[in-house]
């Protein structure tokens, strides 16, 4: 016969050395997670309505560029503003280009070149307040490729979902959510860098796209660079693609060849053979981001610190580079945290933290500081014909650098951040 007593005994043991037992305590808490949901929308109803609203709000800025009288710049992720500034004290937004997924901008001629994710378009903008896409380039930039079949992102839907959530001692428990998607999108640099040859507009200093010639040169991910054949834009075709480095996040042409910046140096690559570029050298320095811009005898390279780029140098490097498959280091500046940068003439203009500076460059291994301009967090620049184009997470600023030791403000633009 069996003995109660002892059994309850054994029970109430059980129990509590259950409860005694590491790991093995269980609670619930809520746990609150957001999420991102898509909205598709089919291209060819995009494309259909690439004219938007011209009173389009500045969210999210981006690249910037210019050509001719007018500015555009890059709404990230949604399209293109575009405003005319044959009045640098006044710019007036004239039309809005709604391309989803728009990162970067080339224009030659009458042609705007920009990606809608993995695609490229071309865009007749003759009349820039009635555009006309002429030819579409479908997966030119496959690891941006964000749609589904015929669709891309056109907007997100933010969505709140709170969950039970088990807690307890013990090694920790990772919880997953069937059926949901989380979707973050890092900002890619912006900015693509001009061409000297032929009817091209002019850029910052961070591309990932930039026109030579009859060529679009693309970055389509870190390790690889397209080409892209525009001699005719209603018939864009795929000229070449190669393995070009590691880690490359800039590209900038100059004297025939193309400038790679990566987050170890700086590649380089001629272009004798527009249709299919060939490295002939390099130059490497401590891992950090890197964007470059050149001149007929040197180049200028950033190095900034606190990014996903790693490395811990604040710094702007001047190389040699009379020629270009021999790079060497000219002589290295400290600085703040410095990102994009600009040059006209012998003026040189670096985004650094809480200031843009000005420096007389004439002799790069004695470098000059003239003047600063107080924006904070500049992330690109243009200086062309003593009008400096200063981008930045709160607004578009422009500048007379007619004395640069004196400059002077002439307008300013709002950004007004917002949800893409």
């Amino acid at each position: 016969m069996r003995n109660k007593t002892g059994l309850l005994a054994i029970g109430i043991v059980l129990a509590f050395g259950g409860m005694l037992l590491p790991g093995c305590l269980k609670d619930k808490v809520k746990k609150t997670y957001t999420m991102y949901i898509p909205v598709y929308t089919k291209k060819t109803t995009v494309i259909a309505s690439i004219n938007g609203d011209a009173g389009h709000a500045i969210t999210k800025a981006g690249q910037i560029y210019i050509k001719d009288s007018y500015i555009y710049l890059n709404e990230y992720n949604a399209g293109i503003h575009v405003f005319d500034n044959s009045n640098p004290a006044h710019p007036v937004q004239v039309a809005f280009l709604n391309i989803p997924g728009n990162q970067n901008i080339g224009i030659r001629g009458n042609t705007l070149f920009a990606d809608m994710y993995s695609d490229i378009l071309a865009i007749d903008i003759s009349n820039i307040k009635q555009v006309k896409v002429v030819d579409t380039l479908l997966s030119a930039i496959p690891f941006r490729n964000t749609g589904q079949n015929d669709q891309v992102i056109t907007g997100w839907i933010k969505k709140d979902t709170t969950v039970d959530v088990e807690t307890r001692t013990g090694p920790p428990v990772f919880y997953d959510i069937p059926g949901t998607n989380f979707y973050s999108v890092n900002a890619a640099a912006s900015a693509a860098a001009a061409s000297s040859l032929g009817s091209t507009g002019i850029a910052g200093s961070t591309a990932t796209m930039t026109l030579v010639g009859d060529y679009l040169y693309v970055i389509p991910e870190p390790h690889s660079l397209n080409t892209i054949n525009i001699s005719d834009p209603t018939k864009l075709g795929l000229s070449s693609s190669i393995n070009a480095g590691f880690d490359i996040e800039t590209i900038f042409p100059v004297r025939n060849r193309l400038l790679l910046g990566s987050k170890e140096g700086v590649y380089i690559y001629s272009l004798d053979d527009a249709s299919r570029p060939a490295k002939i050298g390099e130059f490497t320095h401590g891992r950090a981001c890197d964007p470059v811009i050149a001149d007929q005898n040197y180049a200028y390279v950033t190095l900034r610190s606190g990014t996903n780029c790693g490395g811990s140098a604040n710094e702007l490097d001047i190389l040699n580079a009379q020629d270009l498959s021999a790079v060497s280091m000219l002589k290295s500046y400290p600085m703040t945290n410095p990102s994009g940068l600009g040059k006209d003439g012998s003026t040189l203009f670096i985004c650094d933290g809480p200031d843009v500076k000005v420096y007389d460059a004439s002799d790069p291994s004695h470098l000059k500081q003239l003047s600063t301009i107080a924006v904070s967090a500049a992330y690109d620049v243009i200086a062309n014909n003593h009008v400096l184009l200063v981008a930045s997470p709160t607004g578009l600023d422009q500048y007379d650098y007619s004395d640069p030791s004196h400059i002077v403000a002439l307008s300013h633009l709002s950004i007004t951040p917002g949800q893409q």
